[in-house]
């Protein structure tokens, strides 16, 4: 889409010496562009479009006063107060108890003889009488609601130090605002433009027609045509841009947007010359590690992000995790991978350690460090999953992502699609992702029923976080060396293993047992003791005892829960993250340059359709992961037998990369899992999508 510097023209309506019929012939056809709908051409008016918008966005809609700071003579005012409220009776059947909804008429010069005559007709809009300057306008709403300003293709009128002090105000007095403008600043607009000069010849043979000044200057010396099509031009060349407005609001060093949510779209009405631009949202449900790095993708790709989740406070279950290659990939591209390193305590782990279980004896140190990352292009880290969650969620912040936590949530409307929470509120977006981890709502509002709800595996894990000070003071040489190693090292016995390595810097050092399972059935988590734990691992080494629908998809755990015996539980949920997010904001970029190029395509079509490719990119990725990890499973509890000795004995030549592994088969295998480039690829599928679009 071609754009160039906006420019500050002042248009023909403007200006003082303007005659006033022909200052209110131009905005009385302007009004009349807000009713025009041609069946079998139009996608409704642009006034039912607005409302669409509105309702969109301030789904309790009868809570506000709509204060109309820049009426004029009215404007699209009565239209839009006229289809509210009728969609409203609509909804709302004989319900007396429900509020219609309310306008406000204000201006700097006030029309008092044109309101006066809208009130008469329409009750629910009322005026202020004296001059009201949108920069310093004082808030109007009773108590009992609250209030949105709202600018009708009026925006583009003031310099940005106007904007600016309007903005400012409206983020101070109001609870909301909306800015529609029916212009864009591209060539596409400019060349259809030259279409508003025909209306006009309509609209004074319908409602002119008595006026022989009207009549002459529109058919013999057509002024008025001429005056529309050049103020037509002019708005294109000075409306702001969504970017534009939202870089007003970030000048503004005194102003607090905190809990603000911005958001732009457009929608077309009558192809290809009118268009409603508004100044939309994703909806992310879950504030783990997918959700944060989806929103951060997604903020990243200039959308706008709504993160909820269920707890009131951020908290991170687990302790130890394994970033490999491929979840670090996607840091990188993401730009966090320093974050992690510095701020989040990560570690580069440089082996990983393979012992028998009752000796202790070390089967394989498989070299990884440096090997890794020439292998496969980043390093495989290791670090506390408090603080890689940390790091996401101060990163997510930073780039302005609204987290609502304690929110209950009781469905999803699949048609909007909208997020219903507990209390009646309906939070509208393009798109709703449940990234709400293994024991999901939305994978069960999505798919239905109790034959989605998670199986177990027979597995139990015990988790125990250590400092480093209580490991020394045992003063034990095997727990010692153990310490010195930036390592994973893990015991191999019948039907258990166990993991040990350090976190938070060394500082701290991470140990899981895992068992067969022994809790009641439907029972998730217990405290257990010590010595629980030692009489579960009798006759071990002591040393490994040290301590889609429409709109809406899933991802993470929410869809593809995984066992962890292949460290990439994480790690596919943070691909899928970046998936999402690049393949919405390739497909951002695809419509607005389909709109450039006057090609007819629905947004909500096209976000379903996206998501089908999402689902394709990563389902077969992930349940190939899935069923690894199964594998792994069985591979690493062998009882103590024949099989299990052929099992040690392969693994004393095995590694991950081809350096480090004689087998080759070993290393191929893992090259599949963390050499792809999920950006890239979801990237070529992307144009693949387009080209056959």
């Amino acid at each position: 889409m071609l754009k160039w510097p906006r420019i500050q023209f002042y248009e023909l309506g403007d200006q003082s010496w303007l005659p006033g019929w022909l200052h209110q012939h131009e905005q009385f056809t302007l009004t009349q562009l807000w009713h025009l709908s041609i069946p079998g051409w139009s996608h409704g008016s642009l006034a039912t479009q607005a409302c669409t918008v509105i309702r969109e966005y301030l789904p309790d809609v009868s809570s506000y006063l709509f204060v109309d700071l820049c009426a004029g003579a009215g404007g699209p005012t009565p239209l839009l107060e006229r289809e509210l409220n009728r969609t409203l009776e609509q909804t709302n059947g004989s319900d007396s108890s429900a509020r219609p909804v309310q306008f406000l008429l204000t201006d700097l010069f006030p029309h008092l003889e044109a309101w006066k005559g809208i009130t008469k007709k329409q009750p629910n809009i009322s005026y202020i009488s004296s001059a009201v300057d949108a920069r310093d306008a004082p808030r109007y709403t009773p108590k009992d609601r609250k209030e949105c300003r709202i600018f009708n293709i009026c925006f583009h009128h003031f310099k940005d130090e106007d904007a600016q002090g309007i903005l400012q105000n409206a983020v101070e007095e109001a609870d909301a605002f909306v800015i529609f403008e029916i212009t864009a600043r591209d060539l596409w607009t400019c060349l259809c433009s030259p279409l508003i000069f025909f209306f006009t010849y309509l609209v004074t043979l319908r409602w002119y027609w008595w006026s022989p000044v009207h009549l002459f200057f529109t058919y013999v010396v057509p002024v008025t045509a001429l005056a529309l099509w050049v103020d037509g031009l002019i708005s294109c060349l000075r409306t702001r841009t969504p970017e534009e407005i939202s870089a007003l609001l970030q000048r503004q060093e005194v102003v607090d947007v905190s809990g603000w949510k911005f958001a732009s779209g457009s929608r077309a009405v009558q192809w290809p010359f009118i268009t409603l631009h508004y100044y939309v949202g994703i909806i992310i449900i879950g504030a783990g590690l997918g959700g944060l790095t989806t929103a951060i993708a997604c903020t990243q790709q200039n959308l706008d992000v709504l993160v909820l989740e269920k707890s009131p406070h951020l908290q991170t279950a687990g302790a130890g995790i394994q970033i490999p290659p491929n979840g670090t990939r996607v840091m990188r591209d993401l730009g966090l991978l320093p974050k992690l390193l510095t701020e989040g305590g990560a570690k580069v782990l440089e082996h990983v350690d393979f012992r028998r279980y009752a000796s202790g004896d070390l089967l394989r140190s498989m070299p990884f460090g440096e090997g890794i990352v020439r292998e496969f292009g980043a390093p495989w880290l290791i670090i506390h999953r408090a603080d890689y969650h940390r790091v996401l969620y101060e990163e997510a912040v930073r780039l302005g992502v609204e987290v609502r936590l304690g929110v209950e949530m009781e469905g999803v409307d699949f048609e909007g699609p909208a997020v219903l929470l507990a209390g009646g509120e309906r939070v509208p977006g393009d798109v709703v992702l449940g990234a709400d981890g293994l024991w999901s709502q939305v994978r069960e509002w999505v798919v239905g029923g109790d034959g989605v709800m998670p199986q177990e595996t027979g597995d139990l894990a015990y988790r125990a976080v250590i400092p480093r000070s209580e490991l020394e003071a045992l003063r034990a040489e095997k727990v010692e060396e153990l310490c010195r190693r930036v390592a994973v090292t893990s015991y191999l016995g019948p039907g258990k293993h166990t993991i040990f390595y350090p976190v938070r810097g060394g500082r701290e050092f991470n140990l899981v047992l895992l068992r067969p399972d022994d809790l009641p059935s439907g029972k998730r988590r217990e405290e257990a003791g010590v010595q629980e734990m030692r009489e579960s691992y009798a006759g071990w080494d002591p040393t490994s005892l040290t301590g889609v629908q429409g709109r809406v998809a899933l991802l993470g755990d929410a869809c593809h829960p995984t066992l962890p015996y292949q460290a990439q539980g994480a790690a596919m949920t943070v691909e899928d993250g970046a998936v999402i997010g690049r393949l919405l904001g390739l497909l951002q970029s695809h419509l607005s340059q389909s709109r450039s190029e006057a090609k007819e395509m629905s947004t909500a079509d096209s976000i379903a359709s996206i998501l089908k490719l999402y689902e394709r990119l990563r389902k077969g990725r992930t349940t190939r992961n899935v069923r690894a990890a199964r594998i792994n499973r069985f591979l690493l509890h062998f009882a103590d037998g024949v099989v299990q000795r052929l099992r040690d004995f392969f693994l004393g030549y095995m590694g991950v990369t081809r350096e480090s592994d004689w087998s080759w088969l070993f290393s191929f295998s893992m090259r599949q899992t963390l050499g792809l480039d999920v950006i890239r690829d979801c990237e070529a599928a992307f144009e693949d999508w387009v080209s056959k679009d």
